[in-house]
């Protein structure tokens, strides 16, 4: 049997998931395989940054999976049995994070966190989930589409052989897809091998409750965290030359905790962490996302909110070429943007482990804000864009107007309901001064099968500071920014206004070369 789609993702793990409920918003039609049947009930994973809480509060997502998730304090103590007090505390979240973000981080193991994505997706019509089929082969047609064959996992037997404009590769860093178009994958596919013991205890007298969101063992090379509400944790330990503690589970937890407690045994895996990143995210119509494109080790809980800003980058911009306003230019900068993008990151966190395995610390110099929402992004479609370096894990996060950053949260209202960053998500934004000439030139613009884009005008002050409006004294300052948060652009004032926001939209949708800057830098 032949079918067709508009967008195969094959995965419905994070990265899939996310995938599909921003193209469904976008009413783009999409398949999503996978050859699970159902969630994996190991936690895996256990949390996610506020960027990408961002991602779920765009997709309305985030008040269920904040009230699925762990109650943690936002803090990593580093100690040593727990009968002793912390020998240090690192804040993770709270007072100190919320000023750049509307969002915090979410602690909640992966298992939950798929379980509330699948739940919405049940709510995207343009969207059909399938479960019990993986990828065999892959076809890339003359005319730039695709046609993927499926199996069912359980049987072998093939089941249809899909056409698709687009496929994205979204099955986990052993990806099918990413070998079968023979993309490298580079780095260190093993830098060490760990034992996970998952196991149910009442830690609440040392470790208080709510508990930390990370322990960093130091008696032991460990770390132990909570996964789930009903007393439910997983600790880890490296598998070196002299093992990974002893054979027997219950004596391993309480050498992992120091003290005798109660232990329920509920798992004991061994695996290895690496860092790996793809030589290339797009092969033709097959784009990566996830793990499939870049593979990090636990350090910094730095997975899925890696693999939800790929699928913020890319989703508007298939959505945009289905819809017939995105250009040529557009498909190609997602592997221009998040590529390098991507590597770094891969490179500050294989630093970050190196630093935590070699000194039994993790207090390397990285702010992890930088890692979430600190780097810029730097394709032709950025006018204005400078030759630095795209990350500068060294660096502390400061928000940020310039081309290609992340757009800052500023609130919209007293009541701090309203973010700058809900206003973005579907078309371009230009952010501006109420009283400039920008709100009546972006109504004008307003013509069926062109570029969307609408106004955010506002007087606030907190946002006029925020995307520097009145730079060098203009009221005629104004920011552009992309459906994914991103700025493409921004002006201090043009002297023909309507031609330079034409010409920025064309460049920033992929429809022209880029322009010369305005002078801005």
């Amino acid at each position: 049997m032949d079918v067709t789609h508009q967008v195969v993702i094959v995965g419905a793990g994070p990265a899939g998931m996310v995938t599909a409920l921003l193209l469904g918003d976008l009413g783009v039609d999409c398949l999503v395989v996978d050859k699970r049947t159902q969630i994996s009930p190991l936690p895996r994973a256990r949390g996610i940054h506020a960027r990408a809480s961002e991602i779920l509060r765009q997709l309305r997502v985030e008040q269920d999976m904040t009230a699925a998730a762990l109650r943690v304090r936002p803090q990593m103590e580093i100690r040593g049995p727990l009968d002793q007090p912390p020998a240090a505390t690192i804040p993770t979240g709270g007072a100190d994070f919320a000023e750049v973000s509307a969002c915090e981080g979410i602690a909640i193991a992966q298992d939950l966190f798929e379980s509330v994505l699948r739940d919405h997706l049940a709510h995207r019509p343009s969207v059909e989930l399938r479960l019990g089929l993986r990828a065999t082969d892959l076809e890339i047609l003359t005319d730039g589409t695709a046609v993927v064959g499926l199996a069912d996992t359980v049987n072998g037997e093939n089941v249809c052989r899909v056409h698709a404009t687009y496929i994205v590769a979204a099955d986990g860093w052993r990806s099918e897809i990413r070998s079968l178009c023979k993309i490298d994958f580079h780095g260190a596919e093993s830098l060490a091998a760990l034992r996970s013991v998952l196991f149910r205890a009442d830690l609440a007298p040392w470790l208080g409750d709510p508990p930390p969101a990370f322990v960093q063992l130091t008696h032991v090379p460990g770390i132990l965290l909570p996964t789930h509400a009903d007393n439910r944790w997983a600790t880890m330990r490296f598998d070196g030359p002299t093992g990974a503690g002893p054979g027997d589970v219950a004596r391993f937890i309480q050498e992992q905790l120091g003290i005798d407690v109660t232990a329920e045994p509920l798992g004991d895996t061994r695996w290895s962490v690496g860092v790996q990143w793809a030589s290339s995210m797009q092969h033709g119509p097959v784009l990566l996302a996830g793990d499939a494109a870049h593979r990090v080790t636990p350090q910094g809980a730095g997975g899925i909110s890696m693999a939800m800003a790929d699928a913020h980058n890319l989703t508007w911009k298939l959505a945009a070429i289905l819809d017939g306003w995105g250009g040529p230019g557009l498909l190609p900068s997602y592997d221009a943007e998040r590529g390098p993008v991507s590597r770094d990151i891969c490179r500050a966190n294989q630093a970050m482990w190196t630093s935590m395995a070699e000194s039994g610390s993790s207090a390397a110099p990285t702010d992890l804000r930088m890692l979430d929402m600190g780097y810029r992004y730097a394709s032709d479609l950025i006018i204005g864009r400078d030759d630095g370096p795209v990350l500068d894990a060294a660096a502390t996060y400061t928000p940020s107007a310039n081309p290609g950053a992340r757009a800052p949260h500023a609130w919209l209202d007293d009541d701090r309901r309203q973010s700058t960053l809900d206003a973005y998500g579907r078309g371009f934004v230009l952010v501006c001064r109420r009283r400039s000439t920008w709100p009546q030139i972006v109504v004008r613009y307003q013509d069926p099968g062109t570029v969307p884009v609408a106004a955010l005008d506002t007087e606030r002050a907190d946002v006029v500071a925020a995307y520097g409006l009145d730079r060098g004294g203009h009221v005629d300052g104004a920011v552009l920014v992309r459906p994914d948060g991103h700025i493409a652009w921004r002006t201090n004032g043009e002297a023909n206004p309507e031609s330079a926001l034409h010409q920025a939209l064309a460049n920033a949708s992929g429809n022209t070369p880029p322009a010369p800057h305005n002078g801005w830098r």
